[in-house]
């Protein structure tokens, strides 16, 4: 029971993915795969036949509408919650009862998600669906660690070099010799309701150092987009995502590196 409820939540986001890069041509920027099995270069790496791609295809489809029903229902459970909060009375016997559904909604949406990952699981060869999970955490690295270049870049670095605590240097993604970071978890930070009504969208930069015990630590915000959102990512982040942490030569070590969250209203 615990490896399916690690599975569900290794694959949940994609699921997700699926979703809004299909419904939102805005969406077509970002670092998930998105529908894979109709990119020319994914399809030449994992050397797919045109019977799995159509397989793949039939079986995005017959589970689409569900996924994105159920997404909405959690929404709207979500939303009800956070009025029921902001209310000047709380009726702690509603609130619990919503709770209760909220997780009724996450549970059902995850067993969905698992049913069509495994189901296209089906449709690969096993050395298809582990090149095809290289793609998908080398993209995620890509996007999860923006490599800063230029003067600024270059100053961080010196700085960085001079920078110790414990004894032990900093080292910086993209300039120093290192095996980056690898980000194994990357839940989406929660929108806030200020944020949904002004329809705000967009990439918050954030400026960290992931430690080597995975540790999230010395967070600056580059690139804000206010509205609770900054907050919503950093506790995220700390809190939520889990990396493996870098190495030089075989031993861990702290990596300064740029780490991208985006918030996009599908």
């Amino acid at each position: 029971m615990k490896k399916f409820a690690i599975f569900t939540a290794q694959f949940l986001a994609f699921s997700f993915a699926l979703l809004a890069n299909t419904s939102n041509p805005s969406a077509s920027d970002q670092p998930e795969l998105g529908k894979w099995w109709k990119n020319s270069e994914i399809v030449k790496k994992l050397q797919l036949s045109e019977t799995q791609i159509d397989q793949i295809e039939q079986c995005f489809l017959s589970y689409r509408p569900a996924l994105a029903s159920q997404s909405t229902e959690l929404k709207n459970r979500e939303d009800a919650l956070r009025t029921l909060m902001q209310a000047d009375r709380l009726d702690e016997s509603r609130i619990l009862n919503q709770t209760e559904l909220i997780a009724v909604s996450r549970a059902e949406l995850e067993k969905t998600n698992a049913a069509m990952m495994l189901a296209i699981r089906k449709d690969l060869t096993k050395e298809q669906w582990e090149k095809l999970q290289e793609i998908r955490d080398l993209r995620q690295l890509s996007a999860a660690f923006p490599v800063t270049t230029g003067a600024a870049a270059r100053s961080q670095h010196k700085a960085n070099k001079k920078s110790v605590q414990s004894g032990e240097r900093i080292y910086t993604v993209g300039l120093d010799p290192i095996v980056p970071p690898k980000c194994l978890y990357k839940p989406l930070p929660q929108y806030t309701q200020e944020a949904r009504d002004a329809k705000i969208e967009g990439v918050i930069l954030l400026q960290a150092i992931i430690r080597k015990t995975g540790q999230v630590t010395d967070i600056k915000i580059l690139k804000s987009l206010g509205y609770g959102l900054d907050q919503s990512a950093i506790q995220t982040l700390t809190k939520e995502w889990k990396f493996e942490p870098g190495t030089l030569d075989g031993q861990l070590v702290d990596v300064q590196a740029n780490i991208e969250i985006s918030f996009r209203l599908y």
